[in-house]
């Protein structure tokens, strides 16, 4: 993986905004040089410090290529135009600036000395490119991809009703759930030419989760991918169930501040 190869903003133990960022972000950083970086604005480049302009530029890149790879992945019926205009809509400056909103990133934003800059829409945009590029470096492609599905593709999703459809939803789930993409495979045709019917597989993390049988392939798959929402549903029910403590029936404790809960340590009782 390679690394930044400008000088650190400032460390972690100096900068109070990288506790609250990762809050933010939903992102514990090992590196956090890199997100004290991604939060310094362009004004701060004459104070022999490291500003956010390139993790802008790498993440504007890494933005590209993973919305690109879910959209040529979800929409299978789409041509070339019509990728192009969905990933325009998704990555472009208003989509990132509401974002950038959203996460408070404007309010977390470093300017340079004796610059008293109220945030804009495009220097949050900008910033939502840099944290992007600043966890890709720091977690490398899977990271990013969790940040920028979590962060950027599930809330435009939320407002498109072109993805409310049983495949979109499935797709929706796994990637939330670190599971890659749902793939398909036709598993028989029957029934004269003129009336076909297909029976369609999907498959999640490789492994058979549902059946559907259609007149295409495309109604098939979509019968498909809502048996397996009603599987991974009964058994995140089922695992959720376990879960609870037997003592109060609560389910297992959750993370509150927006980052993963760490599991805890088990202790060793003392011996009388």
């Amino acid at each position: 993986m390679p690394k930044a190869t400008q000088k650190p903003a400032e460390t972690s133990a100096s900068d109070p905004r990288i506790a609250a960022a990762e809050k933010c972000l939903g992102y514990e950083f090992e590196h956090k040089a890199l997100l004290s970086q991604a939060l310094c604005h362009a004004s701060t480049r004459n104070e022999g410090l490291g500003n956010n302009e390139r993790l802008e530029f790498l993440g504007d890149a890494v933005l590209n290529l993973l919305v690109s790879w879910f959209l040529h992945e979800g929409m299978t019926d789409a041509d070339e135009g019509a990728l192009s205009h969905r990933r325009s809509r998704m990555t472009q400056g208003e989509t990132l600036a509401v974002v950038g909103a959203k996460l408070k990133l404007g309010e977390l934003l470093r300017t340079g000395k004796g610059q008293d800059l109220e945030p804009t829409p495009n220097m949050e945009a900008d910033a939502v490119e840099a944290c992007i590029g600043a966890v890709f470096l720091d977690g490398g492609i899977d990271a990013a991809q969790q940040f920028v599905f979590t962060h950027i593709i599930a809330g435009y999703k939320t407002e498109d009703p072109v993805y409310n459809d049983p495949k979109s939803r499935l797709q929706h789930y796994t990637l939330a759930k670190r599971l890659g993409l749902p793939s398909y495979r036709l598993i028989e045709t029957s029934g004269p030419g003129h009336q076909q019917e297909f029976r369609m597989e999907v498959l999640v993390d490789g492994a058979p989760m549902g059946e559907g049988t259609g007149t295409s392939k495309k109604l098939a798959q979509q019968h498909a991918a809502e048996n397996a929402l009603e599987q991974l549903d009964s058994a995140a029910a089922a695992a959720l169930s376990k879960t609870a403590s037997p003592e109060e029936g609560l389910p297992a404790e959750k993370s509150t501040n927006g980052t993963p809960a760490k599991k805890k340590k088990s202790v060793p009782k003392k011996k009388a």
